[in-house]
């Protein structure tokens, strides 16, 4: 179902004659919360058998050993520790010292698409702009047209696109945008060969040579 949902924004907006400017300036502060598909760990000092790894489903809530479920989406991962601890001051153990750490980040991922190496989902950290994502995604294809890439992000529940000039950033020209949890960047195809736009920006009086047939 994401998949088909992401499919339709991407239809909807990779082709948008109206693009937005990067938004400028520095990302704004992110505070980790807790989400579906966020894999822990919970151990509680002392008490090697409630040592426990597991993911949050779809709704938010992980299921303990002693205490059942409970529910973390939204929690950082402090207020996460501190509801597990008091759930088990409730049942049998006295003061614990519980730890909590996360092993998998699912709940917060960046989305690319089109001319990559590798589509797909990858982590999102904090400062993470297009040229990064890129790269974690292998790369742009050799048919990527960089010059035109689509960053689309929800604003006030709708899709927003914005076009960036991966060309012009490469090239110190422009300062690559930072993204957000949810963003999709995608990539097009170039509708000119690569070959073709670098003998014309080279020889702009001369026709480029026939385009080689197999």
């Amino acid at each position: 179902m994401r998949a088909v949902f992401l499919a339709l924004v991407i239809v909807g907006c990779a082709g948008c004659r109206s693009l937005e400017e990067p938004p400028g300036g520095d990302p704004p502060p992110f505070e980790f919360r807790l989400g579906p598909g966020d894999r822990i760990r919970v151990s509680v000092w002392g008490e090697d058998k409630l040592e426990h790894e597991t993911v949050l489903g779809p709704d938010g809530v992980v299921a303990l050993p002693l205490i059942g479920d409970v529910r973390l989406e939204g929690s950082t991962l402090d207020e996460a520790r501190v509801e597990v601890a008091q759930r088990l001051r409730q049942s049998v153990l006295v003061d614990p010292v519980v730890s909590l750490a996360l092993l998998d980040m699912r709940s917060h991922v960046v989305h690319l698409q089109g001319e990559v190496v590798t589509q797909g989902p990858i982590p999102f950290t904090h400062g993470l702009d297009v040229v990064s994502a890129l790269s974690g995604a292998g790369g742009a294809t050799r048919d990527a047209d960089l010059g035109d890439v689509r960053v689309i992000r929800g604003v006030r529940g709708k899709p927003t696109a914005y076009g960036v000039d991966l060309e012009a950033v490469l090239l110190g020209e422009q300062r690559a945008m930072w993204l957000l949890p949810g963003d999709v960047v995608y990539v097009p195809a170039a509708l000119t060969p690569r070959w073709e736009r670098w003998w014309r920006g080279a020889l702009p009086w001369a026709d480029p040579l026939p385009t080689p047939t197999r």
